[in-house]
C-alpha cells in the first residue's frame, strides 16, 4: 500500500559500487589523454636516443609502445557514452592496472637500455623524459592508486636506481631528485585518492539523505492524503480535488459527489469485533473502486463512510449509485465469515444543486439521511424540499432541548382494555409535545430525533418519572416503549429502578415494551438488560409482533410477560383474510406458550368482537379512547365510575 522507506545511509556495498562507477567515469576521460602524454614522451625520447642506437630501438620500439597506447585509448574511448555494470568495471580496472603495469615494464626497460647506451648528457634527458612520462601517467590516474604505483615502480625505478648508483654525483643528484619527487607523488596520489573517495561517500550519503527526504515527503503525502486501512484518497484528498474541480469547472463541467454509508455495518463490528470490521472496509474499498471503474473516483471519509465523485450529469450519477447499492447488496465472504451488509447513497450536482464545496457536501449529506429514512440500501438525489426538511429537523432538535429542560413533554395514556369485561386493567404512556406557538409535535417526529441526537435515554427517564408521579394513586399498570439503544445501556435496568424508587412506584404495575427490531441490535446485551429487569419484578411485553425477525426464537428465550400484535395486523382483518389469519395464527401461538395478547390499533366495535372469539385478551385503540393527559383520564373515570 506504501513504497518501502527508503534508507537514511547507504551501504558499505552499495557506497563501493558508487565507487567503482566513478573511478570508471574518471577513468574514461583521463586514460586517453595519458596515452597521448607517453606517446610525447616516447617522441622524446626517440629523439633524445637518435644516433646513439639502432633505428629499432630508436624508432621501432616507441612506434609500438604508440601501437599499444592507441589501441588501449580506442578501447577507453569507445565506453564514453554508457557505464557498465559494477561486475564489469571491476575488471576493467584490473585490466587498467596489468596493462598500466605491462606499458610501464616495456617504457622503462626501453628507457634503461636507451640510458646505458647514452652519454651523461643523454642520460639525464633520458631519465627527465621516463620521470616526467611517469608523474603525467600517475597524474592521469589519480582515481586508479595502484595504477599510478605500477607505472612508478616499473617505468621510474629502474632508472632511478642505475642514477643512485652511478659514479657521477651529477647523476646520483638527479636520482636522489626523483626519489623525493616519486615521494611527494605517491603522497599526493594517497591523500588525493582518500579524498576523492571521501567526496563519493558524501555524495553518496548525500544522494541517500535526498532520496530518505523525498520518501518521507512522500510517506507523509501518502498519510496525508490517503487512508491507511484502505489505501484509499481520504478526507482532505476529497477536499482539494472538489476544491480543484469546482475552480476550474467554469468551461461547463458537469459532475456528482455520492456520499455512501455503509447499512448493518456498526453490528458486524459489535458481534465479530473490529479486526473484523477493518477486514470488510478493505473489501468494501476494493468492491466500490472495481464497481466505480474509470467513472469516477472513490474516497474513505472515516467509519463506514465513503465517497465517489462520478462524472456527467445527474443521469449518470443515479446510474453509478444503482450500481454501488447493487454491487454492497452481494454477500462478503471471508476465510471464516459471510456478511451481508448494504448501502445508503446520497447524491448532490454541480452546479445544479450547489456552487461551492462546502453547500455540495451538505446536500449530499441530506441526501443520505433521506435515503436511509427510505429504508436502506437506497439512493436518493438531493431535492430543495428535503434541505427545508433537514432545516425543520435542526430547529425541532434546538427546540427539544429546550422543551426538555422546561419539561415540556408531557405523558398521555392510552387505555388497554380487558376485551371481555371491557374494564380498564392499563395504560400506555405516550409522549406529548406542544410546541410554544401551539403545534403539536407527534412522537412519530420528535422520537427519532431524540434517537438520533442521543436524548432518548433522558426523554423515557423524564417521561417515567413523571407518569409515576400522575398514576401512583390509580389502580391500574402503565405501559412505556424503551428505545433500541437504551437495552444497549449496561445501566438501564439500574436506571429505571432508581425512578421507580424515588418515586415509590411498585415495579410490578410497569410493564417495558420492546419492539423485536431492538433485540437484533445487540441480542447479548439485550438479553442480560431484559433478565436484569424482570429480576426487578417489572413486566416485558414484546411490542410490535409478527414485524421483527425470529419472533419464535425471542418468545422461547426470552422472559416475556405478554406479547403485542402490530396495529397493521388488526387494522387489516376486517378486508384482508391473510391478515385475519395471522392474528388468528399469532392468537393461538401466544395461548399455547402462556402470554396474554394485546391487539394494538382497535378501532371498531366490530374488530373488538373478532379478537374476543379468536381468544385475544386484552385491546386498545380509538374504539376505546385515544390518549388523554392525567387529568382527562381521571374525569373519564369518574364519570363511567357507577354512583
Amino acid at each position: 500500500m506504501f513504497r518501502r522507506p527508503l534508507p537514511a545511509v547507504v551501504t558499505s556495498s552499495e557506497q563501493d559500487r558508487a565507487i567503482l562507477v566513478e573511478q570508471f567515469r574518471t577513468l574514461r576521460q583521463q586514460v586517453p589523454l595519458m596515452y597521448a602524454l607517453m606517446l610525447v614522451d616516447a617522441a622524446f625520447l626517440s629523439f633524445a636516443s637518435n644516433g646513439t642506437v639502432s633505428a629499432w630501438w630508436s624508432f621501432g620500439m616507441p612506434v609500438v609502445l604508440a601501437v599499444l597506447g592507441a589501441i588501449r585509448a580506442a578501447f577507453w574511448l569507445r565506453r564514453r557514452s554508457f557505464t557498465p555494470e559494477p561486475d564489469a568495471i571491476a575488471r576493467y580496472l584490473l585490466g587498467t592496472t596489468i596493462v598500466a603495469a605491462v606499458l610501464s615494464i616495456g617504457f622503462g626497460g626501453w628507457g634503461l637500455f636507451l640510458y646505458f647506451q647514452a652519454d651523461l648528457v643523454r642520460r639525464a634527458c633520458i631519465a627527465l623524459y621516463i620521470f616526467i612520462g611517469a608523474i603525467s601517467c600517475c597524474y592521469c590516474l589519480q582515481s586508479l592508486p595502484r595504477a599510478g604505483h605500477a607505472v612508478l615502480f616499473f617505468g621510474a625505478m629502474p632508472v632511478t636506481v642505475c642514477l643512485l648508483f652511478s659514479g657521477d654525483w651529477i647523476l646520483r643528484g638527479v636520482g636522489f631528485n626523483i626519489v623525493v619527487v616519486a615521494a611527494l607523488i605517491l603522497r599526493m596520489l594517497r591523500t588525493t585518492h582518500a579524498g576523492f573517495i571521501e567526496v563519493l561517500r558524501s555524495r553518496s550519503d548525500m544522494a541517500a539523505e535526498q532520496r530518505r527526504a523525498r520518501g518521507a515527503e512522500q510517506r507523509a503525502h501518502q498519510l496525508a492524503y490517503h487512508d491507511p486501512l484502505t489505501g484509499l484518497p481520504n478526507r482532505r484528498a476529497l477536499t482539494e480535488t472538489l476544491e480543484a474541480r469546482v475552480a476550474s469547472a467554469a468551461s461547463g463541467e458537469r459532475f456528482g459527489l455520492l456520499i455512501v454509508d455503509l447499512d448493518h455495518f456498526k453490528s458486524v463490528n459489535d458481534v465479530h469485533g473490529h479486526p473484523a470490521g477493518d477486514v470488510l472496509l478493505r473489501e468494501v474499498a476494493a468492491r466500490l473502486t472495481a464497481a466505480v471503474g474509470e467513472a469516477g473516483k472513490s474516497f474513505r471519509l472515516g467509519g463506514d463512510e465513503f465517497a465517489v465523485i462520478v462524472d456527467g450529469d445527474g443521469e449518470e450519477a443515479r446510474r453509478g449509485a444503482q450500481v454501488i447499492v447493487q454491487a454492497m447488496q452481494r454477500a462478503f465472504a471471508g476465510s471464516d465469515l459471510v456478511h451481508h451488509i448494504g448501502a445508503s447513497i446520497g447524491i448532490s450536482l454541480y452546479p445544479g444543486d450547489a456552487h461551492d464545496l462546502e453547500t455540495l457536501m451538505r446536500r449530499a449529506d441530506i441526501a443520505l439521511y433521506k435515503a436511509k429514512q427510505s429504508g436502506r440500501s437506497q439512493h436518493c438525489a438531493f431535492e430543495p424540499t428535503l434541505d427545508a426538511e433537514i432545516r425543520r429537523r435542526a430547529e425541532l432538535e434546538r427546540e427539544m432541548r429546550d422543551a426538555m429542560a422546561r419539561d415540556a413533554f408531557v405523558p398521555h395514556y392510552q387505555a388497554i382494555v380487558d376485551l371481555k369485561q371491557g374494564s380498564v386493567v392499563g395504560y400506555e404512556l405516550l409522549a406529548r409535545w406542544q410546541r410554544p406557538g401551539g403545534e403539536e409535535i407527534g412522537p412519530e417526529l420528535f422520537i427519532p430525533i431524540a434517537e438520533e441526537c442521543g436524548l432518548i435515554d433522558e426523554l423515557m427517564l423524564r417521561l417515567l418519572r413523571r407518569a409515576c408521579r400522575e398514576t401512583r394513586d390509580w389502580n391500574a399498570a402503565i405501559a412505556i416503549n424503551v428505545s433500541p439503544t437504551q437495552l444497549k445501556d449496561p445501566w438501564f435496568s439500574q436506571k429505571v429502578l432508581a425512578v421507580l424508587t424515588r418515586e415509590r412506584f411498585p415495579p410490578p404495575r410497569l410493564t417495558i415494551e420492546i419492539t423485536e427490531n431492538a433485540l437484533i441490535v445487540d441480542a447479548d446485551r439485550a438479553r442480560q438488560t431484559i433478565a436484569s429487569l424482570r429480576n426487578q419484578g417489572i413486566q416485558l411485553a414484546l411490542d410490535d409482533f409478527g414485524t421483527g425477525y425470529s419472533s419464535l426464537q425471542h418468545l422461547q428465550m426470552l422472559p416475556f410477560d405478554r406479547l403485542k400484535i402490530d396495529r397493521s395486523f388488526v387494522t387489516a382483518m376486517e378486508r384482508d383474510p391473510e391478515a385475519l389469519r395471522l392474528v388468528h395464527a399469532i392468537i393461538t401461538l401466544a395461548n399455547t406458550l402462556g402470554l396474554p395478547v394485546v391487539a394494538e390499533g382497535i378501532e371498531s366495535a366490530s374488530t373488538a368482537r373478532t379478537l374476543v372469539g379468536l381468544g385475544c385478551a386484552m385491546g386498545q385503540g380509538f374504539h376505546f379512547g385515544y390518549p388523554m393527559s392525567r387529568d382527562d383520564v381521571e374525569a373519564h373515570a369518574a364519570r363511567v365510575q357507577p354512583a
